[in-house]
C-alpha cells in the first residue's frame, strides 16, 4: 500500500545526480516552469498531490507559474530537497530518471536562489521581549559588578523559532515570574548597597502608671527604668526589617517571685520560644535565634497567666555579622554604583541620590531618562529619607523600581505605521549588538557613541563589533549560540546516560568539561577569526587537560581546568563530530545511535527537518542497551527491510556508521557489545554514490557540502541575533550572508559583521496596525 510523507523538508546534503550524469543545469527561465518542470512534476506527484484535492497539505502543484513558486519559497525548498534526497516520490510509485530528477530540483533551486532578492527589502518586526534568563543573570553582573545565581529562582525558557532562548514570541511574563522579579530585585539591592547590620537595644517603659507598656529604644526621651511586666501582661513592637536576615535577640531579666517564671517571645503573633526564668537567679540572660524577612515585623513577649512578674532590663534584637567575603564584595558594589556622587553623600544627599540614580537607570535601561522618571525615582527616595532612613537605606527603594521597571526587563522599540523599512535609533542599536555578542547591556563606551548618534555609522560600527568580539564577555554569545544550535547545553541536564553503567568514568567534572569544550572552541574561532568551516574539519582540539586525557590526545595541555586548542593529525577528534557533548547528546542510557547520529548531522549541520518515523517501526532488539551477539549496525539493517523506513535510513544511517567507534562518552573504541566481541564497521555509502570509512573521511566528505553549512550556519545566527523566527522574505538577507561568508573564506568574523550590516539587524518593518493602535 502507498505511503503518503508529508513534505518533510530535508537539506540538500546529497548530490542529486551520482557519478557520471550526463544532465545538464537546468535553465531557471519563467518559461520553462510551464513547459516542462510542471509537467514533469505533475506526472510524479501529481497522484498524491492534486491540485484539485482540497485536502492535501501540500499544494506545490497548484502554483502554475514561476512567479507563483517564487511566492511560496519555504514550501518548494522542502519539494526539491525531497527530490534531491530520493525520498519523493515514495519508493512504491513511479520514478522520475536521474537527468528528470536533476532537471526539476535544479530548476527549483536556481529559480528560487534568482529571485531570493527580487521584492523589496525586508527588515522584519521583532515583537517585544524580556530578557531571557541568561541574559537577565549577565546584565545584573554588568550593572553591579556581583555575580547571582538565579537558575533556582526562574523558570526555564523555552526555545522557539530558530532553537534559542531568545526568541521574542517565546518570552512572555507570566504572573509568577513577575513576582519572582520582585522578589529577586529586592535580594539583589540588598546585595549591592551595604547597611549597617542592626543592633539595637529596647527598654520596657510606660508614660504613666496607667498607660501600657512599651519597649523603647534605649537613649530616647522615654524613662528608662525597669518596670516588672506582671502575670498575663505583654508587650509588642513593631520593626521594620529592611532585608532578610538572622538575628540574635537576648533579653536580661529576672522573676521577682519565689517560684520560676516563664516568658513567651511571639513574632508576628506566632509563638517561637518559651524561656523559663529560675527564682534563685538575680538574672538571666535569655537568647533566641530568630529569622526575619524584609518587612514589617511585631516582636511580643508575654508573661503566662499564673506566672510570677518578671523584671525586664533590656532587649537586645543583634543582626548575625555577614559573612567576611560577602561584606566586602557589598561593599565594592556599593562604591562602584555610588561613585559618581560619593563626594555629595552626607552634605547634600537629595542630589547625590539624583546623580546616583540617573547614571543607574541610564545603563539598566539602555538609554535616556526622562525628567518625569527622575522624579518619579526621587519621590520615592524622598519617602525614605522622610522617614529617617539612612542615605544607603532610602536609594534602595528606588533601586529596586529600577530593576522591576519594563524598561529594564523587557527589550522594545519604536513601532512605525508607515509602510516599507525604517532604520532603528542608534539606541535601539546599541541593545541589538550588546544583546547579539554580549548577551547583556551595552556599557558605556555603546551608550555613550548611540546617544550622540554615531554607533550607526559603518567604520564606527565596525570598530564596535571587533571590540566587542575581542571582550571577554564575547564568551556568552559564544555559549548561547553554539550550546543551542548544536544542542549540547542539554548534556548533564536532560541528557544523561546510566551513570552506574560508566561509572568510575562518568563524573560531574567530566560532563561539565564536554559542555565547556563546544563553546570554548567557538570562542576560539570566534578570538582567531576562525572559518566557520573549523566546526566540519581542522587541525586542532580544544580542550582542557582533564578532557585531553578522556579523549587520548597528546601532548597534554598543562591546566586542568584551562582550554586550549592542540594541533592534531590524522586524528578524528577535530570539529563538531569528534566531541563528546555530540556523542553523548545522539545516544540512549546505555549505548550509541547511528539513527540519532545521522539524523543529528543532517539536521543541525545541514538544516534537515526529518520525518517522524511511521507509529508501526518496532524498536530495536535490546533496546537501549547493547547486546553481545550482533552490532548495531547489524541489528539496523534487519531494521531497515521495511521498504518504507529505507528512503530516509539510506542518507541518515551510513553516517552515523561513520561515527560508531565514538562511545556514548565520546571515548574512542574498536568493538562493541558485551565483553567487546564484536569488531565496528565504520563505512558508509550515500545515496550519491560517496564512501567514507570513519570519522576522518566522513569529515572529508562534509567538508565538500560547505556551502550548504555556510547557508545554515548564516541561517541559524542570523535568527539568534535577531532573536526571532525568520521568514520566507529573510531569505534574501541568508542567501547575501552565504555569499559573503564564502567570499571571505568562511571567516566567522565575516559572518558576524554581514549580520551587524544587514538590513534586518539595522532596520525594521513598518507595521500598519501601529496606526490604528496609535489612534
Amino acid at each position: 500500500m502507498r505511503t503518503r510523507f508529508a513534505i518533510a523538508f530535508f537539506c540538500a546534503f546529497v548530490a542529486v545526480a551520482g557519478p557520471g550524469s550526463a544532465a545538464d543545469p537546468a535553465s531557471p527561465t519563467a518559461s520553462k516552469y510551464g513547459d516542462q518542470i510542471r509537467p514533469l512534476m505533475v506526472r510524479y506527484c501529481g497522484e498524491c498531490h492534486d491540485p484539485e484535492d482540497e485536502e492535501d497539505p501540500v499544494k506545490f502543484l497548484r502554483d502554475m507559474t514561476s512567479d507563483e513558486v517564487a511566492s511560496h519559497r519555504s514550501m518548494w525548498s522542502g519539494v526539491a530537497e525531497q527530490i534531491v534526497n530520493r525520498t519523493m516520490p515514495p519508493g512504491d510509485a513511479d520514478q522520475p530518471t536521474e537527468a528528470e530528477r536533476l532537471e526539476m530540483a535544479t530548476w527549483i533551486r536556481t529559480h528560487l536562489d534568482a529571485t531570493a532578492c527580487d521584492g523589496s527589502d525586508f527588515a522584519g518586526r521583532p515583537v517585544p521581549r524580556r530578557l531571557n534568563r541568561d541574559q537577565y543573570t549577565y546584565a545584573i553582573k554588568d550593572l553591579t559588578g556581583v555575580t547571582f545565581d538565579f537558575v533556582e529562582t526562574f523558570p526555564a525558557d523555552g526555545s522557539g523559532g530558530e532553537g534559542f532562548d531568545n526568541n521574542g514570541e517565546t518570552l512572555f511574563l507570566p504572573p509568577l515570574l513577575m513576582e519572582r522579579y520582585l522578589e529577586v530585585a529586592a535580594q539583589v539591592v540588598d546585595r549591592i548597597v551595604f547597611t549597617e547590620p542592626i543592633d539595637r537595644t529596647f527598654q520596657l517603659t510606660r508614660r504613666d502608671p496607667s498607660a501600657r507598656f512599651e519597649l523603647t529604644d534605649v537613649g530616647s526621651n522615654e524613662q528608662a527604668n525597669q518596670f516588672r511586666l506582671d502575670s498575663g501582661a505583654k508587650v509588642s513592637r513593631d520593626l521594620q526589617i529592611d532585608s532578610d536576615a538572622d538575628f540574635v535577640l537576648t533579653i536580661n531579666a529576672a522573676s521577682s517571685g519565689d517560684t520560676n517564671s516563664m516568658l513567651v517571645l511571639r513574632i508576628d503573633g506566632i509563638e517561637v520560644e518559651r524561656h523559663t526564668l529560675t527564682s534563685s537567679k538575680s538574672s538571666d540572660e535569655l537568647k533566641s535565634q530568630i529569622h526575619l524577612t524584609r518587612g514589617l515585623h511585631r516582636i511580643e513577649l508575654a508573661v503566662p497567666i499564673g506566672m510570677p512578674s518578671i523584671a525586664i532590663a533590656s532587649i537586645r534584637l543583634k543582626q548575625n555579622p555577614v559573612d567576611k567575603d560577602r561584606r566586602k564584595e557589598t561593599e565594592a558594589a556599593t562604591k562602584r554604583i555610588f561613585a559618581a556622587a560619593s563626594d555629595l553623600i552626607g552634605s547634600d544627599d537629595r542630589a547625590a541620590a539624583q546623580t546616583i540614580l540617573a547614571s543607574f537607570a541610564r545603563s539598566a535601561w539602555r538609554g535616556n531618562v526622562g525628567d518625569g522618571q527622575r522624579e518619579s525615582l526621587m519621590n520615592l527616595f524622598d519617602r525614605g529619607h522622610e522617614r529617617g532612613e539612612s542615605f544607603n537605606q532610602a536609594i534602595k527603594l528606588p533601586l529596586k523600581a529600577i530593576l522591576v521597571s519594563p524598561r529594564f526587563l523587557f527589550v522594545g522599540e519604536v513601532s512605525h505605521s508607515e509602510p516599507g523599512i525604517h532604520r532603528i535609533s542608534d539606541l535601539e542599536l546599541a541593545s541589538r549588538l550588546s544583546l547579539f555578542l554580549w548577551h547583556s547591556l551595552p556599557d558605556g563606551e555603546l551608550l555613550e557613541l548611540a546617544q550622540s548618534d554615531r554607533l550607526h555609522l559603518p567604520n564606527v560600527l565596525d570598530g564596535q563589533v571587533h571590540r566587542m568580539l575581542a571582550d571577554d564577555r564575547s564568551i556568552r554569545f559564544a555559549d548561547a549560540f553554539a550550546g543551542q544550535w548544536l544542542g549540547t547545553v542539554a548534556v548533564g541536564k536532560t541528557v544523561i546516560p546510566d551513570t552506574e553503567h560508566f561509572r568510575p568514568v562518568y563524573t560531574s567534572e567530566l560532563v561539565t568539561d564536554l559542555g565547556r569544550q563546544v563553546s570554548e572552541t567557538m570562542q576560539y574561532m570566534l578570538r582567531e577569526n576562525r572559518p566557520v568551516t573549523d566546526w566540519l574539519d581542522c587541525d586542532y582540539v580544544v580542550v582542557n587537560r582533564r578532557l585531553a586525557k578522556h579523549y587520548g590526545i597528546s601532548p597534554l595541555p598543562k591546566n586542568n581546568e584551562l582550554f586550549e586548542p592542540v594541533k592534531v593529525t590524522d586524528s578524528p577528534r577535530p570539529g563538531v563530530l569528534g566531541m563528546g557533548a555530540v556523542h553523548m547528546l545522539t545516544s540512549y542510557s546505555q549505548r550509541t545511535s547511528p539513527v540519532l547520529r545521522g539524523g543529528w548531522v543532517l539536521e543541525t549541520i545541514f538544516g534537515a527537518r526529518l520525518p517522524a518515523p511511521p507509529p508501526d517501526v518496532p524498536a530495536l532488539r535490546g533496546g537501549e542497551k547493547e547486546v553481545g551477539d550482533n552490532t548495531v549496525r547489524q541489528r539496523l539493517e534487519k531494521h531497515r527491510e521495511n521498504p518504507t523506513c529505507a528512503a530516509c535510513h539510506d542518507l541518515i544511517d551510513p553516517i552515523g556508521f561513520a561515527l560508531e567507534n565514538f562511545d556514548v562518552l565520546g571515548r574512542w573504541r574498536k568493538t562493541e557489545g558485551e565483553g567487546g566481541k564484536n569488531e565496528i564497521d565504520a563505512t558508509g555509502k550515500l545515496p550519491s554514490g560517496e564512501t567514507f570509512d570513519g570519522p576522518i573521511e566522513l569529515r572529508r566528505v562534509l567538508l565538500a557540502r560547505k556551502d550548504d553549512f555556510g547557508r545554515q550556519i548564516s541561517h541559524r545566527m542570523l535568527g539568534f541575533a535577531l532573536g526571532r523566527t525568520l521568514e520566507d522574505e529573510d531569505g534574501c538577507t541568508v542567501q547575501t550572508l552565504t555569499q559573503r561568508l564564502a567570499e571571505n573564506n568562511y571567516k566567522i568574523e565575516s559572518l558576524v559583521m554581514g549580520i551587524v550590516q544587514s538590513i534586518p539587524f539595522q532596520y525594521r518593518q513598518g507595521d500598519p496596525l501601529q496606526k490604528e493602535i496609535d489612534e
